[in-house]
């Protein structure tokens, strides 16, 4: 291992360190610095989700949501597996791809023990994706039990309706928080392609991805369309009284 590591420069092993504390604390220093991102404020619109179907006779809308959801769930995971399966054949040509890389004059030198390491690099970071999604496959369907055990309207005033309407939210929102987290190592996967050509590349690349996430998580037009000042959502007795 000592040897490995000897046939490494500088530059790759701090774009190996940067790469995976990026991916496991980019979302807690990134809410601690701005706040809320959409996912978090996903929250609400997810329990006001819970409570309109407590008052809904027919819940196919509900069911078919959550379905929905799995099926975009299933389609990264699906994915991902190909992709794992891509890279773990490129890691048996690592030798061919260092010297078609060796062979471009405007490239650095680069070792076969290097190639070696960012292949594996993005190969762990799509094994963790894979996990993120099957996880939150297996939330999406605890939530479609959550809600078959729901209430009917004409309940909607037991214990058990804050109990059903807080926890499935809650379910729903776990499910979201691994789905993300999946796709967000798909974003640093992206980046850590620009590793293969020169670390200084990966560098560059990772903070417009860094941009990107940031901006689209704090900063889009869809993080102000999920705020939820100045909505008066319709109460109980309003809502049955129209049926």
């Amino acid at each position: 291992m000592s040897e490995f590591l000897l046939k490494l420069n500088d530059g790759d092993l701090v774009a190996l360190v940067v790469l995976f504390l990026s991916l496991f604390l980019y979302e807690p220093i990134s809410k601690a610095i701005f706040g809320k991102n959409i996912s978090s404020q996903m929250m609400l619109w997810r329990k006001a989700w819970a409570t309109q179907m407590l008052w809904r006779h027919e819940r196919i809308t509900d069911v078919s949501l959550v379905r929905g959801l799995i099926h975009n769930v299933s389609f990264f995971a699906t994915t991902t597996v190909f992709v794992i399966s891509g890279l773990v054949a490129l890691l048996g040509a690592s030798h061919s791809i260092t010297e078609k890389l060796n062979s471009f004059s405007y490239l650095n030198g680069t070792t076969e023990e290097a190639v070696v390491l960012k292949i594996t690099s993005l190969l762990i970071i799509m094994v963790i994706a894979f996990f993120e999604f099957a996880w939150s496959m297996g939330l999406h369907a605890n939530s479609l039990l959550m809600l078959g055990s729901a209430p009917e309207p004409s309940e909607k005033d037991s214990k058990a309706t804050s109990l059903v309407v807080n926890k499935l939210s809650e379910m729903s929102v776990l499910a979201s928080y691994h789905f993300q987290y999946g796709v967000r190592a798909y974003y640093f996967g992206i980046s850590s392609l620009a590793w293969i050509i020169h670390p200084y590349v990966f560098y560059a690349v990772f903070m417009i991805v860094i941009l990107i996430i940031l901006r689209r998580e704090f900063f889009s037009r869809a993080f102000d369309i999920t705020s939820m000042e100045d909505i008066e959502w319709p109460t109980s007795d309003s809502s049955t009284g129209s049926r």
